[in-house]
């Protein structure tokens, strides 16, 4: 009996006019945004002191009556002690809360950017933000590599978004990106908190400018 050839994979035509879609290759950056579950105390770490606050804030406003979270706790306060109350709230903290993180990975090397404190409630809306996110961290990587590479992503609406203002960044399906996935913050060797990213992408952004004639 002959061998039977390789069925081949046809990429879907809506992707095809569009150009979203790159082969993949052993040589490329793979990113993805997701979540994953630290301590609470972990993730001040993360965060600039108002961001935990507003969500502290916002967490406990999500409450309609303070008795379910005091029972979630297991504390006993009588709501009518209103100094008792008003301290838990000044001090609640979970055990563990969802942190929202992009990936970013290449051969040995594997960042993570935290990005904010889930609210699974809005995010469904609006998560290709948060692949938006992702892929500038593989922009970042590429440029720290000085590498011609492609920057992938499973996010179709974050790759057209960003297509036409970056070079050579595509889509491949979930099982492409893999690794990026599966990476946890305790296996990256570059983690950016908010303030770290912030001044870095600032820097990135202000050397674009001038690459490209706007700043004199």
């Amino acid at each position: 009996m002959g061998k039977h050839k390789k069925k081949q994979k046809n990429v879907p035509p809506w992707l095809a006019h569009e150009n979203l879609f790159i082969p993949k290759t052993s040589q490329q950056i793979t990113t993805d945004a997701g979540w994953e579950k630290i301590s609470f105390d972990d993730a001040a770490k993360f965060f600039r002191p108002q961001t935990i606050t507003d969500w502290r804030e916002s967490f406990i406003e999500g409450f309609d009556d303070i008795s379910d979270l005091l029972s979630a706790q297991g504390v006993d306060i009588d709501l009518e002690d209103e100094v008792a109350v008003d301290e838990f709230l000044a001090n609640y903290k979970p055990q563990q809360i969802n942190i929202v993180v992009a990936k970013a990975v290449y051969d040995t090397h594997a960042w993570v950017r935290i990005l904010a404190i889930s609210t699974p409630q809005d995010e469904e809306y609006y998560f290709h933000n948060h692949e938006i996110e992702a892929i500038r961290l593989g922009i970042e990587l590429r440029k720290y590599l000085n590498l011609d590479i492609p920057v992938i992503n499973d996010c179709q609406e974050a790759v057209r978004y960003l297509q036409g203002k970056y070079p050579n960044i595509g889509w491949q399906p979930r099982h492409c990106v893999s690794l990026a996935h599966r990476l946890k913050i305790a296996q990256a060797t570059k983690v950016y908190n908010e303030q770290t990213w912030d001044e870095e992408w600032d820097e990135f952004l202000d050397e674009e400018l001038i690459f490209d004639g706007t700043v004199d």
